[in-house]
């Protein structure tokens, strides 16, 4: 049985931004020689109807301890770039159901960035590991009450076993962090399943979890491990997620191309898109309901008259406030494994820039951002979702790296900051022409309100941007962050209502100072 499912979602996500995990793996604790396997099942990955990669759970057990482990490799086309991901975790608890650590270990740049937590009786130590460097912080325990991974596996089919139709509970992984999510369960009935030459009966349930709003639809053998799943995102179709053997798993499989996919064509086009100040935009989702986007920066939301519409109007001269819990949030100023901004270049690049920028903050905002435009000096797909401190030394990227480093470098300066996930307009990628397409960028809080900052972009910024979601890019994984933003991906039609070009109000151009 699994529990991982939010996994692939957060891996397809990553890869449409570009980014890429590459083998590189820790075990929790191997100090103890006698481990016993207790299971582990093999899985394909289909997305759009191909193979896209595979999934492996297994379960050790020394006596007194569960250590589960779980991979994912998926292999996805971004153009003409074939990019691989592959995330692997641990878990070690007592058969008591006591946390003891977890880890998880990938690399999203050239070196692996290795988390671990160790639970201790009132705090956890996370500690951060990426090539040389080490870092550590104390961090509360998780809220509430939650389940360790095997300890939520045996709830479940004890629940089960009694008969249980409705089955919830709350757990933790080490690609979400430290907060607990909940997982429901609900049963839809019997049926019969063929794997391996063989016909098996199988229980059929829907899934849910918190973190992201798409149910799946799960079918268990009779002792309770998974053999297949479904997921709908509307980008990919159907992702089928399926029991198999080794040899079945690792079998080469062609992967899949999606970014294309997630592209759309507003109507009209829009002119001189970078010149813009202002815009009218209408949604449209094609199925479901049109999730909340956030009223932050430039961007105000509007709900339609129907629960398929919005509108959102962009004006970047004037930003809206920020709620006072997001004024205070102090998680805006802090170092993780991506926004590692305690990093000696990253200190020095930031100091740098905003050397002859003044006191003013949006003019030392926009000097950080101009000098990460220039210092990204080979903007590519080629390099995958790396950390702020690797993008500092290789100096190449694409929209993830510009915005992950200059949300390090703000937070440097003790600027509150985050990364933005949502479309930019352009006139032209990857053989297409007149797209909104899927972009990061970044916000900073300066005098009360969030502003926008695309490193990526000659100048500060401009209208053609959707603002769909925002991340703190915190150790662990984004969460929940990414659950509007997998609803709309294939999922999203525009209308341009109207466009304005007035002049924008930005800070004086910042000398050509490098740090």
């Amino acid at each position: 049985m699994t529990r991982d499912r939010h996994w692939t979602a957060i891996c397809l996500w990553l890869l449409l931004l570009a980014a890429s995990v590459a083998p590189a793996y820790a075990q929790a604790d191997n100090t103890v020689a006698d481990w016993q396997l207790v299971q582990e099942h093999w899985y394909t990955v289909q997305m759009a109807g191909a193979k896209a990669g595979w999934m492996f759970n297994s379960v050790h057990s020394d006596g007194d301890r569960y250590r589960t482990a779980t991979e994912v490799h998926l292999r996805i086309g971004r153009g003409s770039t074939q990019t691989n991901i592959e995330l692997r975790s641990t878990f070690l608890e007592t058969h008591a159901g006591q946390p003891l650590t977890m880890r998880s270990v990938g690399t999203t740049g050239l070196q692996p960035v290795d988390t671990e937590w160790r639970f201790e009786e009132d705090h956890v130590v996370q500690i951060t590991r990426q090539g040389e460097r080490e870092t550590r912080k104390e961090r509360p325990l998780p809220e509430g009450t939650w389940l360790p991974p095997m300890a939520a596996q045996r709830y479940w089919l004890q629940r089960h076993q009694a008969g249980a139709k409705q089955i919830t509970y709350r757990t933790i992984d080490a690609q979400n962090g430290l907060d607990p999510f909940e997982v429901r369960h609900e049963y839809v009935g019997v049926e019969e399943f063929e794997f391996d030459g063989r016909t098996i009966p199988v229980n059929v349930w829907t899934t849910t979890n918190s973190l992201l709003p798409i149910p799946a639809l799960e079918k268990y053998s009779t002792d309770g491990y998974l053999v297949y799943e479904e997921l709908r995102v509307p980008a990919f179709g159907k992702m089928i997620t399926r029991i198999a053997t080794k040899a079945d798993a690792l079998a080469e499989g062609g992967g899949v191309e999606l970014l294309v996919k997630t592209f759309i064509k507003p109507k009209p086009p829009i002119d001189n898109a970078r010149a813009c100040t202002t815009a009218t935009l209408r949604l449209h989702v094609q199925e479901g309901t049109m999730p909340e986007l956030p009223t932050a920066g430039a961007q105000r939301f509007a709900a339609g008259d129907d629960p398929t519409t919005a509108t959102v109007t962009i004006d970047i001269n004037h930003n809206q406030p920020a709620g006072a819990a997001e004024a205070s949030d102090a998680s805006y100023l802090e170092w993780s494994a991506m926004v590692d901004s305690t990093d000696d270049l990253i200190q020095k690049l930031a100091a740098g820039a905003v050397r002859d920028a003044g006191d003013d903050p949006m003019a030392r905002a926009e000097a950080m951002r101009a000098l990460v435009h220039r210092h990204v000096n080979v903007k590519s797909l080629d390099t995958a979702f790396a950390t702020a401190s690797e993008t500092a030394r290789m100096k190449t990227g694409d929209c993830s790296e510009h915005a992950v480093l200059l949300c390090a470098m703000l937070r440097a300066q003790k600027v509150p900051a985050r990364v933005a996930i949502g479309l930019i307009y352009v006139d032209s990628f990857l053989g297409e022409r007149d797209i909104f397409g899927w972009h990061m960028w970044t916000q900073a809080l300066i005098d009360g309100s969030w502003v926008d900052f695309d490193a990526t972009l000659p100048s500060r910024y401009h209208a053609a941007h959707v603002l769909i979601a925002t991340a703190r890019l915190g150790d662990g994984g984004l969460g929940s962050e990414l659950a509007s933003t997998l609803l709309l991906m294939g999922n999203l039609e525009i209308d341009v209502l109207d466009v304005g070009y007035e002049q924008a109000k930005d800070p004086p151009a910042p000398s050509d100072q490098t740090g």
